[in-house]
């Protein structure tokens, strides 16, 4: 994950600005967990940790912000890297165009759509009840650390007492599901355009933080995303390690849940369901494999039990440095975030 807050035992690679965020009339619930839900192919869900909550006009405002810090156990569309405003302008032009989602149900649309103001069609979000729509133009705005645009619906827990513990259980599953489409990506230069879905874990023992994600698009292929450890070394960036691979067959880190679709590299116009699983062995083997790629991480536990969740979020971005150009238009709707375990016949 790129351009996120972390929790505050680990130092911000970025100054920001504190806002207190109150619950907006139109703003229902905010996810949490609720009662367990039945599931099929062999796995039932035993804990809801996120179901993504509804939005409306009147709750737009609260939903969608900038560089702020946001209040925990609130689930947020945050614009990173545009600036200070970056969410405040109320725009009217047709973003559906590339993102496929249009709130407006053909009225205006513009009590559903916010982003940096500036004088052209350039990035904007979209929200109206559970479906989202984001559109990054890397030339409108420009970026104002480096050369990346991130976009990210997220959900923080700030208080490492109320972050989950998934893998308590070593039979549970963790999954990260939710509908997507990409009907616009385009890239000029060396620019990149691509979308993961993260989990930001944390070792209770160690402190230790690494981020864990799988890469459901990009332009460039699925071939370079296999079980790879990165650094989130950017301008902009936490400094924790990245544990990534595409979701596909071939990953020992994570699997696909039942059904769900596949990294692509190609855009699509319809919604496909992608569901993005882990396990408590899974997990075990990534983090031996982040300690062989950084030995500093040594005193990183390889008891999954030992981890908490404490934050995820879906990450679109853009990589455009000088000289080059990336767009991506996206929808998605219906985020979850559950515990699973096999069911007993």
């Amino acid at each position: 994950m790129r351009d996120v807050l972390i929790p505050p035992f680990v130092s911000l690679a970025w100054v920001l600005c504190a806002v207190f965020l109150l619950v907006a009339p139109g703003w229902a619930g905010d996810g949490g967990t609720t009662a367990p839900a039945t599931q099929a192919d062999g796995w039932r869900v035993v804990e809801t940790l996120f179901a993504q909550p509804t939005t409306e006009a009147n709750g737009v405002d609260a939903r969608v912000i900038g560089e702020v810090h946001p209040e925990g156990e609130r689930f947020y569309v945050r614009i990173g890297n545009m600036g200070e405003g970056a969410d405040a302008a109320v725009l009217s032009w047709d973003v559906g165009r590339y993102t496929g989602f249009e709130p407006g149900d053909g009225d205006s649309p513009a009590p559903y759509q916010r982003g940096p103001s500036q004088p052209v069609e350039g990035s904007a979000v979209q929200v109206r009840g559970t479906e989202i729509g984001l559109w990054i133009d890397s030339d409108h705005p420009r970026p104002q650390r480096g050369a990346l645009l991130p976009v990210c619906p997220a959900y923080w827990w700030w208080d490492v007492n109320r972050a989950p513990r998934p893998f308590r259980e070593p039979d549970r599953e963790l999954s990260f599901s939710f509908d997507l489409k990409v009907p616009t990506a385009e890239r000029e230069g060396k620019a990149a355009v691509y979308l993961c879905a993260h989990f930001l874990f944390r070792d209770q023992r160690s402190g230790r933080q690494f981020w864990f994600g799988a890469s459901l698009f990009d332009l460039r292929g699925a071939d370079r995303f296999h079980d790879i450890v990165h650094v989130d070394n950017w301008e902009g960036g936490t400094r924790l390690p990245i544990l990534f691979s595409a979701l596909d067959e071939r990953s020992a880190w994570l699997h696909l849940g039942p059904g769900s679709a596949h990294f692509t590299g190609v855009p699509f116009d319809k919604y496909r369901r992608f569901d993005f699983r882990v396990g408590a062995e899974e997990l075990r083997t990534a983090v031996v494999g982040m300690k062989k790629r950084l030995p500093d991480l040594a005193d990183a536990a390889e008891d999954p039990s030992d981890y908490q969740l404490t934050h995820f979020n879906v990450n679109p971005e853009v990589y455009a440095p000088e000289g080059s150009r990336g767009r991506l238009g996206l929808a998605l709707r219906d985020i979850r975030v559950v515990l699973l375990e096999p069911e007993v016949h």
